[in-house]
């Protein structure tokens, strides 16, 4: 199989199909990662993030997803459980240290550690980690259909950030052997940003259409899935995109397309006043751009100068060629 997430056809094909009459709350798209539970009159909202790694901000890395999805859902995050499968020669201060970073980042979400079940197995070679978000939406809402054609799409936080991160701590000697210390710094520095809770409520605030949040397969890979969710197509400027130059750069220098990259805190945001919404994230330091509009049918048109093209589907997130070995 592809790396990475079941594509959107295999998925239909070995769990969907054979489960839905079943499981009437199984979600119809492979890479729909919550559920809302019904409880005491409110929604429990409950997401899943599943990401491998060696790295010690690999538990922030999975946290952050999942306590963005239930954000982009409209739940309000109030704990993470988190388990881990490690190579059996892991050192106990290395599972410890992990810890503690993720424990400094979640309290400044003001979100709680429920459980860290951590199991050595001598079969493997790289750390396993799933989290478990939750978090409570209030009183249950009646769902219904809405026309999305004519909204606008804002992308929300820099595209790759989370993707760049990963790319530091397993290319760390040839980029220091590239970068200064100091152009470095702000990126290492910007793990927070992977926490996209205030966006997604600001969001809410604005009575947003749709909130999707952006990880593996990068945002090309989120706009197709946009597309698919919504029924609806798009056209989108890939020069209104929010990057950093530090991103571009690492990007740059690895061969590697930012916009198939994890994004990890970034949201695609589908609503009537973008540009209201741009400027409100915007006074408090969020990055965000209009970099589009919903547009009736199914053609997801990408442009880019005068060029014009079709998005692809879904693709291998470039973040398993540096796995792999490659660039």
């Amino acid at each position: 199989m592809r790396n990475g997430i079941l594509t959107q056809a295999a998925y239909q094909r070995s769990v969907y199909r054979k489960l839905k009459d079943d499981h009437p709350g199984l979600p119809e798209y492979v890479w729909e990662h919550c559920t809302k539970i019904p409880a005491s009159g409110e929604e429990l909202v409950v997401s899943e993030s599943l990401m491998t790694g060696n790295e010690q901000e690999l538990f922030v890395y999975a946290a952050a997803r999942a306590v963005t999805a239930v954000a982009a859902k409209g739940g309000h995050p109030f704990g993470v459980r988190v388990s881990v499968l490690v190579p059996e020669q892991t050192e106990e201060e290395s599972v410890k240290e992990m810890t503690k970073i993720l424990e400094g980042m979640v309290k400044k979400q003001d979100i709680q550690i429920l459980n860290i079940l951590v199991q050595a197995a001598p079969d493997i070679r790289t750390m396993t980690v799933s989290v478990t978000g939750l978090g409570w939406a209030g009183e249950k809402r009646k769902a219904y259909r809405r026309k999305y054609e004519g909204r606008e799409i804002v992308l929300v936080n820099p595209v790759a950030l989370e993707g760049s991160l990963r790319v530091l701590y397993e290319k760390e000697k040839e980029v220091r052997e590239r970068f200064v210390p100091v152009f470095l710094s702000k990126l290492y520095n910007s793990k927070n940003d992977l926490f996209a809770v205030r966006a997604a409520e600001k969001a809410a605030g604005f009575h947003a259409d749709f909130v999707k949040p952006v990880t593996e397969g990068g945002v090309f890979g989120a706009l197709w899935e946009l597309a698919e969710e919504t029924k609806t197509g798009y056209e989108v400027d890939l020069k209104k995109f929010p990057i950093r130059q530090d991103v571009i750069e690492i990007c740059e220098l690895f061969r590697l397309n930012p916009y198939q990259m994890a994004s990890g805190g970034c949201l695609l945001v589908i609503l009537e006043d973008g540009r209201g919404f741009v400027e409100s994230c915007k006074r408090e330091g969020i990055m965000a751009s209009v970099i589009g509009r919903m547009k009736a049918g199914k053609d997801k048109i990408i442009l880019n100068g005068e060029e014009r093209r079709c998005t692809d589907r879904p693709a291998e997130d470039e973040w398993f060629r540096i796995c792999k070995g490659g660039t």
